[in-house]
């Protein structure tokens, strides 16, 4: 069997982050013509970013806070011109087993079904906090998207199936502010259909 090489979070984010031309927020100024006719404010783009940054924190927290899963980087977020917003956290379930001098222990409470159905919870709910939150992606063109990628690492026993995922959930700005002026109580499945959601 080949051994999976772990790639460092840090890493990770580079490569995400490389793959555009991202352009940072303090080297722009005030604002920078993104189209013909359009500017991006980047002072107020870097409020909206740190406002739903603390969303996303809300959100982890009241999932994770007493559960075996541990946020090891906060959720960050950073404008990419051309793309949108992207934000990203990881979050380590370290405290399914622990190393101890007798050998590993398995910890209470995180049988693998467990860890899934609270990953799948965590996935629900950063779904919603788009929608209930789409008031602070003012700076976005309405072909931009907001992308949240949450990497989920898993330590386990050999013999046990192991949760680790990447899941990337992104929304046209477009389709956000088209989903939120609807009223009726099927608005979150009509949006979760127009997201692209990958999960591997």
């Amino acid at each position: 069997m080949r051994e999976s090489k772990k790639v460092p979070f840090q890493a990770i984010l580079t490569m995400l982050f490389s793959s555009f031309l991202c352009v940072p927020l303090h080297a722009q100024g005030p604002s920078v013509r993104q189209e013909a006719g359009v500017k991006v404010d980047f002072a107020m783009a870097q409020k909206e970013i740190i406002a739903f940054e603390m969303v996303l924190n809300k959100v982890i927290a009241s999932s994770f806070s007493a559960s075996s899963f541990a946020l090891t980087n906060r959720p960050k977020g950073v404008y990419l011109p051309g793309h949108g917003e992207v934000f990203t956290f990881l979050i380590n379930v370290h405290r399914a087993v622990v190393d101890t001098p007798f050998g590993k222990i398995r910890q209470a409470n995180v049988a693998p079904e467990v860890k899934k159905r609270l990953i799948e919870d965590l996935k629900v709910k950063l779904i919603r906090s788009l929608l209930d939150n789409s008031s602070l992606f003012t700076q976005l063109r309405k072909e931009d998207a907001v992308t949240v990628v949450a990497f989920m690492e898993d330590q386990n026993f050999p013999d046990e199936p192991s949760q680790n995922k990447t899941i990337v959930l992104s929304a046209l700005r477009r389709d956000l502010d088209e989903i939120t002026l609807r009223k009726d109580d099927d608005k979150l499945n009509e949006f979760i259909q127009r997201m692209k959601i990958i999960e591997y």
